[in-house]
Parts: C-alpha cells; structure tokens; sequence
C-alpha cells in the first residue's frame, strides 16, 4: 500500500505529465482541435485521472497562468523596497516579457490568444485578482507615492493603459514573422507609454 506522501508524489508526477503534454498539443494542433482523450492516450493515463486533477480541457491553461503568476510575484518580491518604481515596473515588465518568450513561447501564445478571444471559459485575461494586474497596480501606486508619475490619471487607468500596451505587443508579436524578440518588441513602446506618466522635473 503506497504511503499518503507517495501516493501525492504520484499523483503531482501524473499531474505534471498532462499538462505538459496538453500545452504541448494546444501549441502543435491548437485548442479546440485537442481533446481530453487524446491527451490521457498521449500521457499513458486515463479520463479518471485527468479529472481527478482538472475539472475541464480549459483548466490546463488556469493552471499554467497560475505558475506564471507565481513567477511574475517572486520577481515582484525581490525588488529591493527602496528602489525608484519606475525602474520596478520596467524591470518586471523586461523580465514578463522574456519568461513569456522563454518559458510559454511563441506558438502556444498564439493558442492562448485565440482561444481567450473565442470562448468564454478563458478569464484569466480579464480576471482583475490576477496577481498580474495586482502587481502592476501596486508598482504604480508605489511610483505615485513617490511623485515619480503623474497624479492626472488614476492607478486603475494607467495599469490599463500599460497592461493594454503588453496585449498589444504579444499579439502583434503572435502575428508577425520577426526576428526581434518579444521584450525587443515590447520596452519601445512601454518607455514611451511610462514617459508619458512620468512627472515633468522643473
């Protein structure tokens, strides 16, 4: 009889095996063409335990999101508590866009984007408790308590402003054969946009 810590080890290892294969899948055949029983026959594994650790085909992709999450908040935590929050927030969005090159690439962000735009079962990009949209909402509010950025537009408008730049970027990146990498593409216009935000020095 396996121990409950082996059996949890397992069952983290069966886990970890479908949503690699999955993500792997939606970035060769994209979403809606891959189904649950592909997957478990890909895997080795059964319906049962597919749903014993995803509720749905969409869950695969929360789980991801979540990992990233988890990323883009140890970077967050690591930022000395002194250091200007401007060079925070481009210092993190550099770092977002790489992990997003580096760790998700460029193909499965095209299926991400995609199925976003074409179900209503991905939230995620709308989800405002994203630690994400958390982060950049924190950095700006730390930039404007240091009067280091313009107190004419609300926290809430300048972190839409910015995280509708990085939309932007990483679709327009999806769609174009460049050569240019994603954080190549992005920190343009981002200094552009936290130029803008930046208060005047007199």
């Amino acid at each position: 009889m396996l121990e409950p810590r082996q059996k949890q080890r397992r069952g983290e290892k069966t886990r970890d095996k479908i949503l690699k294969m999955a993500l792997k899948l939606f970035s060769e055949k994209g979403y809606d063409k891959v189904t649950v029983d592909e997957i478990v026959s890909q895997t080795g594994t059964s319906k049962g335990s597919f749903y014993q650790h995803f509720s749905a085909k969409s869950d695969i992709f929360l789980v991801r999101f979540a990992e990233v999450d988890e990323y883009y908040s140890e970077v967050y935590q690591s930022f000395p508590k002194e250091m200007d929050a401007t060079e925070k927030i481009m210092i993190f969005i550099r770092k977002l866009m790489n992990f997003l090159e580096m760790e998700m690439g460029k193909d499965l962000m095209k299926v991400i984007y995609s199925s976003a735009l074409n179900s209503k079962e991905h939230t995620y990009f709308s989800d405002s408790n994203r630690s994400l949209f958390r982060i950049i909402q924190l950095l700006l509010e730390d930039a404007k308590e240091q009067g280091v950025i313009t107190t004419e537009h609300t926290v809430e408008e300048m972190s839409t402003m910015l995280t509708q730049s990085m939309m932007g970027i990483i679709y327009y990146w999806g769609l174009h054969d460049t050569k240019q990498s994603l954080e190549e593409l992005a920190m343009p216009l981002i200094t552009t946009v936290m130029r803008g935000m930046k208060v005047e020095k007199r």
